[in-house]
């Protein structure tokens, strides 16, 4: 054979070519592996107290409290319940994966438990997952089944563990003794579910960590179980790879309280919960947490449920919320400094098919799912992501003067170029507007109960104006203020997400 120099090099070429396109694919697959095993659904805006997405848009949470779903729900029922949240503008459900009520021994839609034993806490698996198979389909496929319908309809799962009742009991006997048993339980969901890049962790469930001796050390424990779980370590020894989680915890009081410093927790959570109406907790809470040194996103997670008696009286004398109680606890506590809200309604959570139920319910969980708060709180997040992000705060500075009134507090928020006033009560305000560096400003009343904005006009920008919202003065009149800069030409207050110059639509 005649060697031939330059179809030797050719081939060398050729062969050199191919060898680092084999392992630019190999990477590419390490790479892409590794994302999609440990891709969270949101991150931490710069400033602190907001999130965003994996493309870096601003992302409005706005939840359903969904508690019982995995406990109670087949999955045709799930899907009757997602695609319903999912075309009302909800973007995350809360649910818990050991429910609170008999979550241990009441089996699932299917017949199944969660534990083979309880005393352990062993999870009861088997092998396989063919929902046609009962010997195959567990309890823990089904909570596979929601998490990857809720991502197919564009919905985040907020899963709890299980209700805080397991670990710091009022009623019982604690489930999770020690922080070995909560590590261990941790491990299993967060290495079961590692895959899933939908899921935003929550820990507690109404109790608060410090009801029982060692709740904090367990509840710690848990959260490193899941996030060595996720990332495929098991030390156990009070470290992870936090990045590969995004964590807060549920109960009444802030998570501020106890846990501001801790590395596992992305966000802050409370409840304003259900003791009486024109609850000021849904403003006041978010302000402290707004005014923390290196803040972290807050929310309020659990408010007053729609169509639940007020302060759990089960013959009603305290009144039963509605769709303004509901409004009126997420716009105080947007505009008061939350990165969105959670809307819950009574019948739904509870995913009750009967009202002969302890729980005081007057309808079934799918009528329920058409009360008129589920309708309104997309507008909420539409308002919001309708103006810039970014630089939103609450500042009641812009208000000339907010008088002690339990229903009608106002509260404001603003940007660099406009203002949003709620107010609940149709009562008449008047504004600081100078604070806008503007000479022009643009009016708009915004409805909160139908979405629709109306353009009052342009004006000549003044140390303060006054205005009156449409309609009379009373409870459940409320609306929304928007002052724009009119030199920006924001669009109708809630009909197109605001981007940033440059941002992809």
């Amino acid at each position: 054979m005649i060697f031939n120099k330059r179809v030797y090099k050719s081939r060398v070429a050729s062969l050199q070519v191919k060898w680092m396109r084999s392992r630019l694919v190999l990477l590419f697959l390490i790479i892409y592996s590794t994302i999609s095993s440990f891709a969270q659904p949101l991150r931490v805006s710069d400033n602190g107290h907001y999130l965003i997405d994996t493309e870096g848009n601003p992302f409005f949470w706005l939840g359903d409290t969904g508690w019982e779903i995995l406990h109670r729900l087949s999955r045709d029922e799930m899907d009757e319940y997602l695609a319903d949240r999912a075309a009302k503008g909800f973007n995350l459900v809360q649910t818990v994966a050991l429910a609170e009520h008999d979550g241990l021994n009441l089996p699932n839609a299917n017949g199944d438990v969660p534990l083979s034993d309880p005393v352990k806490v062993i999870p009861a698996t088997t092998p396989g997952s063919d929902f046609n198979d009962p010997e195959k389909y567990d309890y823990w496929d089904h909570v596979e089944y929601f998490i990857t319908r809720a991502g197919e309809y564009g919905l985040i799962v907020g899963l709890l563990p299980c209700w805080g009742e397991y670990v710091t009991p009022r009623f019982r006997e604690a489930t999770f003794t020690d922080t070995i048993l909560s590590y261990n339980y941790g491990h299993f969901l967060g290495n079961r579910y590692k895959k899933m890049d939908n899921i935003v962790w929550i820990l507690g469930g109404d109790r608060l960590p410090i009801e029982s001796r060692d709740g904090i050390k367990i509840w710690r424990a848990m959260a490193e179980g899941i996030t060595d779980g996720v990332s495929g370590s098991r030390s156990h020894d009070g470290k992870a790879d936090w990045e590969k989680t995004f964590m807060t915890f549920h109960c009444y009081k802030s998570t501020s309280t106890w846990f501001h410093h801790d590395s596992w927790l992305d966000m802050h959570m409370w409840g304003s919960y259900h003791e009486k109406k024109d609850n000021e907790r849904a403003y006041f809470v978010p302000q402290q947490d707004w005014n923390l040194p290196d803040p972290k996103p807050t929310i309020n997670s659990e408010p007053c449920y729609e169509d639940h008696p007020v302060n759990y009286k089960a013959d009603l004398s305290l009144g039963i919320f509605d769709d303004f109680d509901a409004r009126q606890a997420g716009y105080w506590s947007v505009f008061a400094g939350t990165c969105g809200h959670t809307y819950g309604c009574h019948p739904v959570w509870r995913c009750n098919t009967d009202t002969t139920d302890i729980y005081f319910l007057r309808k079934t969980w799918r009528e329920a799912l058409n009360d008129p708060g589920s309708f309104q709180m997309q507008h909420l997040k539409n308002l919001v992501l309708s103006r810039p992000s970014k630089n939103r705060r609450p500042d009641q500075l812009v208000l000339v003067k907010n008088p002690y009134d339990p229903t009608g507090q106002l509260q404001a928020c603003r940007g660099d170029d406009y203002m949003m006033i709620y107010i609940p009560a149709g009562k008449q305000v008047s504004i600081y507007t100078n604070w806008l560096r503007t000479d022009k400003v643009v009016i708009w009343w915004y409805n909160p109960r139908t979405g629709k904005s109306s353009l009052v006009g342009a004006f000549t920008n003044k140390d303060f104006m006054e205005f009156d919202p449409p309609g009379k003065k009373g409870r459940g009149n409320d609306w929304v203020l928007v002052i724009d800069n009119a030199y920006k030409k924001f669009p109708p207050p809630g009909e197109a997400i605001y981007y940033p110059p440059g941002k992809n639509r």
